[in-house]
């Protein structure tokens, strides 16, 4: 097959370079295309369309979708939960259905499923692209998706005409559910969510939590939860301090409250190589972002803090954190005892 593909593009180079003659037999005999030319070529392009999606990568990231993962084939995906880490989840004959829709990269919409009308397939066995079938195993019953779909886990280099055109790269925004099993949920968290996905669909409809005078320039920053810098440039130290001061305002928010409850502000100093200073997830946000000053972070509480934390500071697993904070760089250091 490769060498029949080889000697008709051989062909075609052929006449496009040298126009239609009577010595099509001498060019048959002499193909101008090798395989390896043809390899070649296709791993340029495949390199091409993966500085294409690296650039889209930069600009999709969202608010409500803190949850992002690139697999190895290539697949991109954000979500709204955690991914599942399982390499086997579903099983095949499993039927997963999708409500969402499938568009390209220009946002010209190709396919809109609803629910009355859903993509429903059954998973490692129907006939939809292998990257259906892999962000399928990703995600949980009822989770939101959005993913990028590169050309060779969709349609390829054929496409499928005339409604997906050829080496297509695709946008995914789905919703899953799985229609033919007993669900079981990755872990217990999915049931302590319910404020979180609340806080996550008021920030869709542009109202961020905390205090709205605290941060004016907000900058989202890459976090596994929802975390924001000051991005006025008044606000970033030139280098990091080897001495700092922290002052941290903690909020806490509960299923029966519609406002954030205040539980206070605390400050202290510290060293910039000193360990266990701050939270984890904070602590995370200053090693990735060194030279900013001024934050605001909402997590759910059991990410943040565990069963013994949690008590200590009489918190539940359904309750989301709230942190906003400001470091102060401090020469020569001071100790508050």
């Amino acid at each position: 097959m490769m060498s029949k593909l080889v000697h008709v593009i051989a062909f075609g180079c052929t006449l496009l370079a040298t126009g239609c003659g009577n010595n099509e037999s001498a060019i048959l005999d002499k193909p101008v295309v090798t395989r390896e030319d043809l390899l070649a070529f296709n791993q340029e392009k495949a390199l091409h369309e993966r500085a294409f999606i690296d650039s889209l990568v930069t600009s999709m990231h969202n608010a409500t979708m803190p949850h992002y993962v690139e697999t190895a084939t290539g697949l991109r995906a954000w979500s709204s939960e955690p991914f599942r880490s399982e390499s086997k989840w579903l099983e095949p004959g499993d039927t997963v259905q999708w409500v969402g829709g499938m568009a390209l990269t220009d946002s010209t919409v190709l396919l809109d499923w609803t629910k009355d009308e859903s993509l429903r397939f059954v998973w490692q066995q129907s006939d939809w692209p292998a990257g259906f079938h892999e962000l399928a195993s990703l995600l949980e019953h009822d989770q939101r998706a959005t993913c990028i779909v590169p050309s060779h886990l969709g349609w390829g280099l054929t496409g499928y005409p005339p409604l997906i055109p050829q080496e297509a790269v695709l946008v995914l925004r789905i919703r899953q559910q799985l229609m033919n099993r007993t669900v079981q949920p990755q872990n217990a968290k999915g049931e302590n969510r319910a404020v979180w996905n609340a806080l996550l669909d008021q920030m869709e409809q542009g109202v961020w939590p905390g205090d709205s005078d605290w941060i004016h320039s907000p900058t989202l920053a890459a976090s596994p939860c929802m975390a924001w810098f000051e991005g006025a440039s008044a606000y970033a130290f030139d280098q990091r301090p080897v001495h700092m001061g922290i002052e941290l305002r903690t909020f806490r928010l509960t299923p029966s409250d519609e406002m954030p409850e205040d539980l206070g502000t605390s400050s202290w100093d510290f060293a910039a190589t000193d360990e266990g200073q701050l939270l984890p997830v904070l602590a995370d946000l200053q090693r990735l972002y060194p030279n900013q000053r001024k934050w605001s972070c909402w997590c759910p509480a059991d990410e943040v803090l565990d069963e013994a934390g949690r008590a200590a500071v009489g918190v539940t697993a359904a309750d989301v954190l709230g942190f906003q904070w400001q470091f102060e760089a401090l020469d020569p250091p001071i100790t508050v005892q």
